[in-house]
């Protein structure tokens, strides 16, 4: 049963077992950025055996501001994998952010063939040289994460983490991939008509993108 889960707690004995991160990170996370996220569960038996995590983020783009989702936590427990949780996990959080009119979300990938089969590809590199100023990320790209009042406090929280060698743990070589939710919303951010989401897609990967650690 796919359904969006209300004891988000519950979800963080299967995110133990799926990630590498330190417990101090995980305690930040389900302390923190659980607080206004949506977390999609598959459950078998009453059991949470795979979940999928929905973080917002307010971002710029070209000038527009519009809420975009961040997938991450992405999982499934052992015994239950091949079995299509994620499938139906991905159809129930697609729907839900194509109702809120969600331009696009991106996530970061282990591996990028994971995740192209559901139509998201690579847009931008994860930049993990951080910029300070913000007024320099304002004026040299077109889409960026808002720094707001929440999004500050995580990121002074994940940099203390850091500093003690206890922040998340990312891929090698982190890209950023992206899949069009409604292109109706994004063709009207843009001002312009999109074919289909494959152009959106296009347009998306010619712009300058900033999309740092904090996410």
């Amino acid at each position: 049963m796919i359904e969006i889960c209300a004891d988000k707690q519950a979800t963080r004995p299967l995110y133990e077992e799926a990630f590498d991160d330190s417990p101090e990170f995980v305690d930040y996370y389900y302390e923190d950025k659980c607080i206004d996220n949506t977390i999609f569960v598959s459950r078998e038996g009453g059991r949470i055996v795979a979940m999928l995590h929905l973080n917002p983020f307010t971002m710029s783009i070209c000038g527009r501001e519009s809420k975009v989702y961040y997938v991450v936590a992405v999982a499934t427990t052992a015994s239950e994998r091949h079995k299509g949780h994620m499938t139906r996990l991905f159809d129930a959080a697609l729907s839900h952010m194509k109702a809120e009119e969600i331009p696009f979300c991106f996530l970061l990938p282990v591996d990028e063939s994971i995740y192209s089969w559901l139509g998201f590809e690579t847009i931008t590199d994860f930049r993990s040289d951080r910029i300070e100023d913000y007024s320099k990320i304002q004026s040299s790209f077109d889409i960026y994460c808002i720094q707001n009042e929440d999004y500050l406090r995580r990121m002074a929280k994940e940099t203390a983490l850091d500093a003690l060698d206890k922040g998340e743990v990312l891929p090698d070589s982190p890209v950023i991939m992206a899949k069009v939710t409604d292109l109706a919303k994004l063709s009207a951010i843009a001002e312009r008509s999109f074919a289909d989401e494959k152009q959106a897609l296009a347009w998306l990967k010619s712009k300058r993108i900033y999309i740092c650690e904090e996410v």
